[in-house]
């Protein structure tokens, strides 16, 4: 099975999935990971955003039902809308998270039920997350083998709510907020990560790990897990 992943998408859908649509007739792709942060842009409207998620969505659902196996993760800036409207947990959000739209809330939170959006998503030791997990976190968390079981049970707050120095917090980074210059410090030994979170201009590779958040300043480069499980770029 041929897997491509896709970067922070932050609501350019009617940008970024004809462009998806375009690498997976190239590639043949069976199946496409998106690395989380579908949500908020500063400068969109609430109108402009539930619009953009609900684009996604559909274009979600209309692929899942065409045959084409499609993970959507969970970033940093789609947690607050996962949470129930009006739910404690919403208010929590609300209070902490920089970009959260809360008028757009209940549309968006709509648009992502059903897309059974993860934490995580593993083949063998390829593993991806939003942002990746360092050695340090595992550690903390007793990540086990399978991690992206062990990732889909913790809770949104707690995840949210870790957050390094590189990235204005205090504690050990979680797999939605580790930056890069973090996670190259202290990769998760054994692993292969492939991330989002942090921009780089074309899909970067240093070492174990992958990075592709190129829709924020660069040109929309995507990854290719192959069924050998060779990792390479792709230029739709």
């Amino acid at each position: 099975m041929t897997t491509l992943f896709v970067g922070d998408i932050h609501l350019k859908s009617a940008r970024v999935l004809p462009a998806v649509d375009r690498a997976v007739a190239m590639t043949g792709a069976d199946g496409v990971v998106f690395l989380g942060d579908v949500c908020d842009d500063w400068g969109a409207t609430a109108r402009e955003a539930v619009a953009a998620v609900r684009m996604f969505a559909d274009w979600v659902h209309a692929r899942r039902a065409a045959g084409l196996d499609v993970t959507v993760l969970a970033g940093n800036h789609d947690l607050p809308y996962l949470a129930r409207p009006r739910s404690p947990e919403f208010h929590w959000f609300r209070r902490e998270a920089d970009g959260f739209k809360p008028r757009a809330h209940e549309g968006i939170h709509d648009a992502l039920t059903g897309l059974d959006a993860r934490m995580a998503w593993r083949r063998g030791r390829v593993l991806a997350t939003h942002a990746g997990v360092t050695a340090d976190w595992a550690a903390w968390a007793g990540l086990s083998g399978e991690p992206e079981a062990d990732l889909d049970r913790m809770p949104h707050r707690i995840l949210f709510d870790m957050a390094g120095p590189a990235r204005g917090g205090r504690s050990v980074p979680s797999p939605v907020w580790a930056d890069r210059t973090e996670l190259e410090a202290d990769p998760w030994a054994g692993w292969i990560q492939v991330v989002g979170h942090t921009p780089v201009p074309t899909v970067t590779n240093a070492g174990s790990l992958w990075f592709c958040d190129t829709w924020t300043d660069g040109g929309g480069s995507m990854l290719l897990l192959s069924d050998d499980g060779s990792l390479a770029p792709v230029w739709p």
